[in-house]
Order: structure tokens, then sequence, then C-alpha cells
């Protein structure tokens, strides 16, 4: 009877052991199935302190464009954009993800109206809104605003996916990174890295309806006194 007993608890004891492996399994899976769809980065949320009007998903403007959904299927620009032949359109997009960080998001997909993913770059930032700056060169098509304020990226990491042959390979030639195809690469900040500056503004642009964010051209110092390059998203 003893004999019986001690078997019993070893059984017990065994299949305790089996199910709670079994829960740390289903969590483990429920964890990784929790990455969206557009890869880690990629949720909007919140809206930037120092600026009420940056929440939100805002689209690359490229030659005057603006596609629905920022939908960009133009050949030449796809190619400019570092793609490989076989992708027929993407997307270019500044998430805000928080009230102190963002996203650049660089997305491919093997039709032109965006609906099968092949690959992601994501870019994530903490980002700091600071001192205004004023009397700044407005330009033309479009006009930027003559005032703005000062911004400081800093880099916190990377994630990308592929899951053609063709943006595998692309991935590493472009970013010298190796993806499986199919799951997520999450990347330190390279060492390279250091912080960059900008200026950044809110506002609208004459014949549309859409808000816009307007971003100058990066700088590893922080001595911005005017655009000195014009970057434009839109809502």
């Amino acid at each position: 009877m003893k004999n019986i007993i001690s078997l019993l608890v070893l059984i017990c004891s065994v299949a305790v052991i089996i199910v709670s492996c079994a829960k740390k399994e289903e969590s483990t899976t429920a964890a990784a199935a929790a990455t969206p769809t557009g890869g880690s980065g990629s949720t909007p949320s919140g809206t930037l302190e120092g600026n009420s009007d940056l929440t939100g998903t805002f689209h690359i403007m490229v030659d005057g464009g603006a596609p629905v959904g920022g939908c960009i299927d133009n050949s030449t620009i796809i190619s400019n954009f570092g793609f490989p032949s076989e992708t027929k359109s993407f997307k270019y997009e500044w998430i805000i993800t928080s009230t102190s960080t963002i996203t650049q998001s660089k997305i491919g997909y093997s039709d032109s109206t965006c609906s099968t993913m092949t690959s992601y770059f994501n870019i994530m930032d903490t980002i700091e809104i600071s001192t205004e700056v004023s009397s700044l060169t407005a330009g033309s098509n479009p006009a930027f605003p003559t005032t703005a304020n000062k911004i400081k990226f800093r880099r916190e990491g990377y994630a990308l996916m592929a899951n053609t042959p063709a943006m595998i390979a692309s991935h590493l030639t472009t970013y010298v990174q190796t993806v499986v195809s199919g799951i997520e690469l999450l990347v330190d900040p390279f060492a390279s890295d250091v912080p960059q500056y900008n200026l950044i503004a809110t506002g609208t642009v004459s014949g549309s309806t859409n808000e816009f964010i307007f971003i100058g051209g990066d700088s590893s110092a922080d001595n911005k006194s005017d655009w000195n390059g014009k970057n434009l998203y839109w809502k």
C-alpha cells in the first residue's frame, strides 16, 4: 500500500509539472502573438508632450502626392526608397507612440494597394520638444511655417521583418541585418547612432484639409536656425 501511495504522489507531481510547463508555453505563445501587424513600435498611442496636434499616424508626402491611406505605388519613388523590384507599393509613416516616443516606419507590399505586406523597417526614437525658433524661411511648394520648435531625437532601437527572399536580401544589404522569413528582429541602437536635432511644426497646407507635420533636415548639433531641408507628413 505504501508503494502505491508513493507512486500516486509521483504521478501527481509529474502531472503538476506538465501542466505548469504547458501554461508557460501558452504564455510565451500569447506574448509572441501580441506583436502588432506592422511590427514593434507601430501602434499609435497618446500625444507628444509639447504639441497637442502631434498624435496618431502621419504619412509621408512625396512629390506633392497624398494618396489615400498613404499608399504609394509609383515605381520610381519605390526604387528611390530602396525597395527591390518585387515591391509594388509602400508606406512611410511617422507614428506617435507615447508622450515622448515616435516610430518612423517603412513598409513594403507585393501589390499596388498596400494589402500584402512583405517587409517593414521601424526606427524607434525618444523625442524631446523644446524652444521655439522664428524667422524661418517659408519657401514654396508648399510653404513651410516661419516658426517651429526645436526637437531632439534619441534612437531607442529598430524592428525589422521580411518574408520574401528579395526583401531578406534587401535588409541584409541595406541594414546589414539577417532576418528569418516572417519573424521580427529587434536590434539595439547602432554604435554610430548619436542624438539628432531638428525643427518641427504642425499646421495646414493651402488647398488641403489635412493636418501636416513639417520637419527640416537632421543635424548632429543643436544649432538649427532654419529648415535646411523639407520633410512633410500628413494625416
